[in-house]
């Protein structure tokens, strides 16, 4: 089991209360949404514990009673399971084939426009971010996007190449050193990850890894141009992976 990922200063970047907008409809759909986006980018993973009510609540700047109508929704849909006695408490449950019918269910509803602007914003938001990176630095900092983009090759599955793509990126975001933009990319990440990687959609594994390997180089090299460029092609080939997704699930 892996354990609760950490960047940057050994916190949620920026505070996990802060990763998804506040225009959510009810303060208990917020914790709904922040925790489904945690699960999806990989700040938490499939049979983590979660930290307790209290702790927790206090991450999500809520109180205990919202955060456990929360974790009751969450429980409903089968995305974390409690456990009663020794070692009891809240688990995260990240199936792999419940992930695959949420995004398919997603992918047939959603336009080829919508597809299209995801990766448009993706791709602005993370290219600004490699800019920044490169500029920003540190020489311990790259050694962590090393590990990162590591992690990607050796992911054995759909949803571990998921987590560890989402986390690259936000180490990059991190690295940046900007607040605005580690917390625009992170649901941007969510939304384009469920989509990329629950489902096998096609798009080589190995190209992913060349647009990792060439981003992170260029970072490194303090190549601030070439770091937003490979950045932005790489979510535009992502977007261009989920159009033609779309199209093929939509014909059938």
């Amino acid at each position: 089991m892996e354990g609760m990922q950490t960047f940057g200063d050994g916190s949620f970047p920026y505070g996990l209360g802060r990763m998804v907008p506040t225009d959510v409809d009810g303060l208990a759909d917020g914790v709904v949404k922040q925790l489904e986006l945690a699960v999806t980018v990989g700040l938490l993973s499939d049979g983590e514990r979660l930290p307790t009510e209290v702790k927790l609540a206090e991450l999500l700047g809520v109180s205990t009673v919202t955060l456990r109508q929360g974790l009751s929704k969450l429980r409903d849909r089968g995305l974390v399971e409690t456990r009663r006695g020794r070692g009891g408490g809240s688990y995260i449950c990240d199936s792999q084939n419940q992930g695959a019918d949420r995004a398919l269910e997603r992918l047939r509803s959603a336009s080829v426009d919508d597809l299209r602007d995801l990766g448009d914003a993706c791709a602005a938001a993370a290219g600004m971010s490699a800019r920044l990176a490169a500029k920003r630095g540190l020489e311990s900092e790259f050694e962590r996007l090393h590990a990162r983009a590591d992690a990607f090759v050796t992911a054995e599955s759909l949803s571990a190449r998921r987590r560890a793509d989402s986390r690259f990126h936000i180490e990059i975001a991190v690295i940046g050193q900007s607040v605005r933009l580690a917390t625009t990319i992170v649901p941007l990440l969510g939304e384009l990850a469920s989509l990329r990687w629950d489902l096998d959609n096609g798009g080589s594994n190995e190209k992913s890894i060349a647009d990792h390997a060439k981003i992170v180089q260029a970072i490194t090299e303090r190549d601030a141009d070439s770091a937003q460029m490979y950045a932005q092609d790489h979510f535009v080939r992502e977007a261009r992976v989920l159009i033609d997704a779309h199209l093929r699930v939509s014909a059938h």
